[in-house]
């Protein structure tokens, strides 16, 4: 597939990722939910988000295919920018998405955070202080209101952060794209096939309009 329809494919992916990984208030219950369940979601939500991001950014540089041939630019180069240009939109749509949960999460889900971060924060103190017990390992002292403080929402301000931290993702899977890019150019592609250019396409179109006449049957008089 062509580099913005691979982009396109994987950065819807990318964006539902970054909607479970920041809506997941709306979906669990911090009453009924295990403590240690709690903890572990706040704990890793942002790093399995970040990694999928990046992992959907190396499959859409993978999966893309040169749309455009020029028979004056080597197949590596073609490789080099649609691998590139892939990455990217996913950074990209990711990226606006993210944006967009920031801004509802100031806004619109402002009060439902904090009623989450009320209801969990006592519940992942909770499971803290057993894992202290259980490994009679004493850990940092932390209060409710700390944890509390660290689920609340953030403010409109945090806005301007998220549209910092879209240009850094950005350039960061530009570059990750690229260099599958080049791995793909220079080892060659597992997916696809390189397409012919040059005097090699043209040996293969003319071999095919080359068409065999019937053989003639011996002893018959060309004259007649």
């Amino acid at each position: 597939m062509g580099p913005i329809r691979a982009g396109i494919r994987y950065g819807i992916a990318a964006a539902v990722i970054a909607l479970l990984a920041n809506f997941h208030f709306l979906l669990l219950d911090p009453v009924g939910t295990p403590g240690w369940v709690i903890a572990v979601i706040e704990d890793f939500r942002t790093s399995l988000a970040l990694a999928s991001f990046l992992l959907l950014a190396i499959l859409a540089a993978l999966r893309t295919e040169p749309q455009r041939i020029d028979p004056d630019v080597s197949r590596r180069t073609l490789l080099f920018r649609d691998a590139t240009l892939a990455a990217t939109l996913v950074a990209v749509i990711a990226g606006v998405a993210l944006i967009f949960v920031t801004f509802l999460q100031a806004t619109v889900f402002a009060d439902d955070m904090r009623s989450y971060a009320r209801e969990a924060a006592p519940r992942i103190l909770a499971y803290i202080d057993e894992l202290g017990e259980r490994f009679s390992d004493p850990t940092t002292p932390i209060t409710a209101a700390e944890i509390e403080q660290d689920l609340a929402p953030p403010e409109l301000r945090d806005v301007g952060q998220s549209i910092s931290n879209l240009v850094l993702r950005a350039l960061f899977l530009s570059v990750v794209g690229a260099v599958v890019g080049l791995l793909r150019g220079t080892f060659g592609s597992a997916g696809g096939s390189a397409k012919p250019d040059g005097d090699e396409a043209g040996e293969e179109e003319g071999s095919e309009d080359e068409v065999p006449g019937p053989d003639k049957p011996e002893g018959e008089d060309p004259g007649r």
